[in-house]
């Protein structure tokens, strides 16, 4: 890497300062988490830098010294202590880093071992970093494109509920001076209105209770599967999900792939990362029938969540021995139509959400003005 200077990254560290990284009881035992101590992004911002620093000329033992020094998540500074000990231990790196499964896949473990294999260290830690920034940055933009209309519906949840429990038991105050017959809507929203006050003790529990619920279905494997096929009949969201999930399934293929490992190998690698319950099943059954013999497009074609394109395109890439390039432009071309997705998803929930909060507001102004228009018409005939 031109223009880097080795001594001076090398200064940042001094030797002794590893072993004093980590003086006490590992964090992973005296710390309680509500998510994960180490992160997607965390793996992402560590592979990124061992292959830049690999790639400036630095020993791996220097490259973690370095990353040690500069890490300020405890989580992750002992994690890169522990390889950096094995390393000094004589293990390579895909042998630490498989001591370690709660943070690290066998999908991570194999690539890396067969960069050890292949002399491909950086390149595999480089592919490893865009495999990963590829995945934050879909989710980055899938969250940006579902933030909109969750404010829209949070703002809309606010004032539906202040119109319900303020506004209209002022009018209904109102209606109750005189002795006339309510129109139907009108009786409806002050039922509505009366409701929700009753029973108010009970909606923050019972929104927790919805939360926690949720929570739990997420690690159920049936919930998630029956989650999984309700997700992809929904119009546009179902199909944009479905290509975020192949565009993840295929970059990784080519991944590995890349790295010389064999089809079946790869397979097994590939379906406990992938977290697509109908993608998880059919990979499982793909690898079933690669080893009875069956050749990949074969078993492809087997299963309807590939699309019919996919299947050509698998053949295509089979029949030229060109598997991981193939891989690599149609996890590209998914991605392209992921991202035009997510703006057409925007754009469409956009209006749509604002005309249905308009019209949610409208409904009950119309129900509580329309009884003073008639009495207004009563007493002044």
């Amino acid at each position: 890497m031109a223009g880097v200077n080795l001594s001076e990254l090398t200064q940042v560290y001094q030797p002794n300062r590893v072993d004093k990284a980590v003086s006490s009881e590992s964090i992973w035992q005296k710390e309680i988490r509500l998510g994960p101590a180490i992160t997607l992004k965390d793996r992402q911002k560590i592979y990124q830098m061992l292959g830049t620093l690999l790639g400036a000329g630095l020993s791996l033992l220097d490259s973690l010294k370095v990353l040690i020094d500069q890490s300020s998540k405890k989580a992750v500074k002992e994690l890169l202590v522990a390889i950096h000990r094995g390393l000094e231990d004589g293990k390579s790196l895909s042998q630490t880093l498989a001591e370690h499964p709660k943070w690290v896949s066998p999908f991570e473990i194999q690539s890396l071992h067969m960069g050890e294999e292949t002399g491909k260290m950086g390149e595999i830690l480089t592919n490893l970093s865009e495999l990963y920034q590829k995945r934050l940055l879909l989710k980055r933009k899938l969250t940006q494109a579902l933030s909109y209309p969750i404010a829209v519906i949070a703002v809309a949840g606010i004032v539906l509920g202040f119109m319900i429990g303020y506004v209209v038991p002022m009018f209904e105050d109102i209606f109750n001076r005189f002795d006339a017959e309510l129109p139907k809507i009108t009786q409806t929203i002050l039922a509505l209105s009366t409701g929700f006050r009753e029973h108010a003790i009970i909606w923050i529990p019972g929104l927790i209770g919805i939360g926690l619920g949720i929570y739990f279905l997420k690690r159920d494997k049936k919930a998630q599967k029956v989650a999984a096929k309700v997700l992809l009949r929904v119009p546009m969201l179902g199909p944009l999900y479905l290509k975020l999930q192949l565009s993840r399934l295929f970059y990784s293929f080519h991944l590995l792939l890349s790295a010389r490992v064999n089809l079946d190998q790869s397979l097994v690698l590939l379906e406990p990362i992938v977290n697509f319950p109908p993608i998880r099943q059919a990979i499982g059954q793909i690898r079933q029938e690669v080893v009875d013999g069956s050749t990949l497009y074969d078993a492809v074609s087997q299963h309807s969540i590939f699309p019919a394109y996919v299947r050509q395109i698998v053949k295509v890439g089979e029949t030229t021995a060109s598997l991981d390039q193939m891989f690599l432009n149609l996890a590209q071309s998914l991605e392209a139509e992921s991202e035009g997705g997510i703006q057409t998803l925007t754009q469409f929930l956009e209006p749509l959400l604002i005309i249905l909060l308009g019209g949610m507001v409208a409904v009950i102004l119309t129900a509580m003005y329309l009884p003073m228009f008639e009495l207004s018409n009563a007493i002044n005939t």
